[in-house]
């Protein structure tokens, strides 16, 4: 499990200095805002709520709630919906994703009618990134689609390459690799298409995280090779933590050379660290943790497992959970510690079910089976037992389903065949029978050819009977 480059990053915001320069720059908008009115009041209102986010957040909340009452007074829905997206945004800087969705709803049910703003199109980039966060995988492929539809309205190039990016990551959360390798590929020839080199990079490094999972450890390698140095040239420290990640993947799981994947971890941790990308941080931890149990230092793994579910709960980061309970409940359950295992797994159990992960769910229910029967829990086991029978009848009616399907492709086939035979019959019939005309077609030739020697035979002797007789 891992996050994608340039699919989940916050929206990149320069910060205020602290200090003098911050108050400065308050005072210097708390002054402009004195002697404006209407909507140039409400915009500044915005501003203020953003320069107050890294001084002091219920500051920040209380100018984006007077920026949206204010905008309420006027008749302009692209105002207040510019005053909820805003509001929106410091909700998602502060990660507190719920209340950061419920702004992004509440703007986009605003704009709903206007399919070619610039700001629509902002708004559901944001809503989409925020149901990523949250998990809701199905609601932000619907929020990709709707920005993929007014992105090409509008005639925006590359935010409709930046929208397939996102929705490749979507596919790959899915397990459905060759969709998503499809639209990496597709965002990577649109960015080339407007000359945006970071991005075709960001888009090689997505493309090798599933070369990774597929063990084409080469090709992988190549791509973040290529990668690496233009992240490094355009100094961005977010995609240079992303790409160190996936090296140390790739050393850990494809080339088994542990050293070097601390060594690259451990990277990627610096440049997560230097940008405060929590995200990544949480996936280092989880994947560091996987190293250490490949190394048998189990307790170092454990306390990264839990560190790692721990910055998850706290900010509502669903795949970071999903990992962290998945693997710290099959750790107990090999260590012999039933009780502990399945109060983990039941909540990965519980999550996957809740966020339609099934790919979690299928890994954590064996474990989770085999928990409850050493446990004694007879009836919990039947419970999840009977899950399963229930999924097993499923695949034996779409098996049953396909065994149809095959025995009509074998018929068809047959009857393929037969008609084939049938026509090779025809076939060796009609060259037989031409052979036969060919033949008797050569036989009257020959013959015609010897009628016409004879003639001609018969006409010199016969001409030289007269030169015999005239010279007697």
């Amino acid at each position: 499990m891992k996050r994608l480059s340039n699919i989940l990053v916050f929206l990149s915001l320069a910060s205020f200095v602290f200090g003098q320069d911050e108050t400065r720059v308050i005072d210097s908008l708390e002054s402009v805002m004195a002697n404006q009115e209407g909507r140039k009041k409400v915009e500044t209102m915005m501003e203020l709520s953003k320069a107050f986010f890294d001084y002091s957040f219920d500051e920040c909340v209380d100018w984006g709630e007077k920026a949206i009452m204010e905008a309420t007074q006027f008749q302009d829905v692209e105002l207040l919906a510019k005053a909820y997206w805003r509001m929106g945004i410091r909700y998602l800087e502060h990660y507190e994703f719920d209340l950061a969705l419920d702004n992004f709803n509440k703007a986009s049910e605003l704009l709903k009618d206007k399919d070619d703003t610039d700001l629509l199109m902002r708004v559901l980039n944001t809503k989409g990134r925020v149901e990523l966060f949250m998990g809701e995988m199905d609601s932000a492929l619907i929020t990709y689609q709707q920005a993929l539809r007014v992105s090409e309205n509008i005639g925006d190039e590359l935010n409709c390459a930046d929208v397939i990016n996102n929705m490749a990551y979507i596919y790959y959360q899915q397990d459905d690799m060759d969709k998503s390798l499809e639209y990496f590929k597709e965002a990577r020839k649109r960015f080339e298409m407007v000359h945006d080199t970071l991005s075709t990079a960001q888009c090689d490094n997505n493309i090798s995280n599933i070369y990774v999972e597929r063990q084409q450890i080469d090709e992988a390698l190549s791509l973040l090779r290529k990668a690496i140095p233009i992240f490094e040239y355009y100094g961005d420290e977010a995609s240079l933590a992303h790409a160190y990640q996936n090296l140390g993947t790739a050393y850990a799981s494809g080339l088994i050379k542990y050293d070097s994947a601390l060594f690259y971890l451990q990277k990627s941790i610096e440049c997560a660290e230097n940008v405060g990308d929590q995200i990544t941080l949480i996936e280092d931890e989880l994947e560091l943790a996987g190293v250490m149990r490949q190394l048998n230092r189990e307790g170092d793994a454990i306390s990264l497992y839990q560190s790692a579910l721990h910055s998850s709960e706290a900010m509502g980061y669903t795949i970071g959970m999903l990992e962290a309970y998945k693997n710290l409940g099959i750790h107990y359950n090999i260590a012999g510690d039933f009780t502990t295992s399945a109060v983990y797994l039941r909540r990965c159990m519980d999550l996957a079910t809740e966020k339609n992960y099934q790919l979690y769910a299928n890994i954590a229910r064996p474990y989770l089976i085999a928990d409850y029967a050493r446990l004694g829990q007879l009836m919990e086991m039947k419970k999840e037992l009977g899950l399963l029978v229930d999924n097993y009848e499923g695949i034996v009616i779409e098996n049953n389903a396909l065994d149809e399907e095959l025995t009509k492709l074998r018929e068809h086939t047959e009857g393929l065949l037969n008609q084939n035979d049938s026509q090779n019959n025809q076939i060796q019939t009609l060259q037989s029978q031409r052979n036969h005309y060919r033949m008797a077609f050569y036989g009257l030739l020959c013959l015609c050819l010897a009628a016409a020697v004879l003639y001609i035979a018969y006409k010199i002797v016969r001409k030289n009977r007269k030169k015999c007789e005239m010279m007697k």
